[in-house]
C-alpha cells in the first residue's frame, strides 16, 4: 500500500468526521496497523459557505479548500476527499481542479458527485426517476443535473420551490437545523421525511441525499424508499483509490 488517503474537513461540523467513520467501517482489517494512512484538516474559518458564494456571490471558497488540500498533499496523501456536495459545483469545484493540476504532481482529487451518479446509473442500468434532496445552491446550480443529464434513462426529481427552502432551513437553520443542533433534532428529521414521502409520491425509485449533513438525520428504513449516500460512496471511492483490496464487500444499495 502506498500514499493515503486526505479529508478535507471544515465543511460541515461532522461532515469529516462521518466520512472518516466509514472509511474505516468500509475498510477490511483486523488490526490498528492494517487500517489505511489517512489525514484531516478542518479549518471552517479559511473555508467559506458554498451555498452563500453559488446564490449571493463573493470570495470563492476554492482559496480554503486549496489551503486545506495543500497541507494534506505535504504530509503525505496522495488521494482527496471533499465531504461537501455544494463544493462540487463546478464554479468551486473546476477551479480547484485546475489549480491541483497546475500545482501539484500526482494527486488524485475525487469528485463525490461524479462518482455518486456513476455509481446509481449501475444500480438502475434499465433507467429509474432519482430524487434529490440537497441545499438551494445545489439545487440552483444543478451540480447533480449535470452528471445525471450523461445518463438519458435517468430523471432527476427535485422538491418545488418550497420544499426546497424546507429541506435548505432543516440543515441551515439556527434554532433546529442539522448543521446547528447535534444531535438532529426531531423538527428537522420531521421535515425530511416529510419531503421524502412528498418525492415518493411523485414516483421516484430513490433519493439522492445530496448534502453531507443530511446522512446525519436520514439513514435507511426511515422513510419509503432506498436513500443514496454521497459521503459513504466517496468512502469507498477513496478506499479504492488507495488499495482496492481493501475495499469491503457490503448488501446495500449501490455497494
Amino acid at each position: 500500500m502506498e500514499g493515503a488517503i486526505g479529508i478535507i474537513g471544515g465543511v460541515g461540523p461532522y461532515a469529516g468526521v462521518d466520512i472518516i467513520r466509514k472509511i474505516f467501517d468500509n475498510t477490511v482489517a483486523k488490526t490498528d496497523q492494517e487500517h489505511l494512512d489517512l489525514y484531516l484538516t478542518n479549518l471552517p474559518a479559511r473555508i467559506g459557505d458554498r451555498t452563500a458564494y453559488l446564490l449571493e456571490g463573493g470570495e470563492n471558497p476554492v482559496q480554503g479548500l486549496f489551503e486545506s488540500l495543500e497541507k494534506l498533499a505535504i504530509i503525505g496523501a496522495t488521494v482527496i476527499a471533499i465531504p461537501c456536495n455544494t463544493a462540487h459545483a463546478p464554479a468551486i469545484y473546476d477551479e480547484l481542479a485546475k489549480r491541483v493540476q497546475s500545482t501539484i504532481a500526482n494527486l488524485k482529487l475525487l469528485n463525490m458527485v461524479e462518482e455518486t451518479c456513476n455509481q446509481i446509473s449501475r444500480c438502475y442500468p434499465q433507467g429509474g426517476k432519482i430524487g434529490l434532496l440537497a441545499t438551494k445552491g445545489t439545487h440552483a446550480v444543478g451540480v447533480y443535473r449535470q452528471y445525471l443529464d450523461q445518463y438519458p434513462s435517468l430523471e432527476l426529481v427535485e422538491p418545488d420551490d418550497e420544499g426546497k427552502e424546507r429541506v435548505h432551513q432543516a440543515i441551515y437553520d439556527t434554532e433546529y437545523g442539522i448543521k446547528a443542533v447535534s444531535p438532529v433534532s426531531n423538527k428537522a428529521i420531521d421535515v425530511l421525511q416529510k419531503e421524502s414521502d412528498r418525492l415518493v409520491e411523485r414516483g421516484v425509485d430513490v433519493i439522492i441525499l445530496g448534502c453531507t449533513e443530511l446522512p446525519l438525520a436520514l439513514q435507511e428504513g426511515m422513510v419509503r424508499c432506498p436513500l443514496v449516500d454521497p459521503t459513504l460512496v466517496l468512502a469507498r471511492a477513496a478506499i479504492s483509490a488507495i488499495a482496492p483490496e481493501k475495499l469491503r464487500n457490503v448488501d446495500s444499495f449501490c455497494s
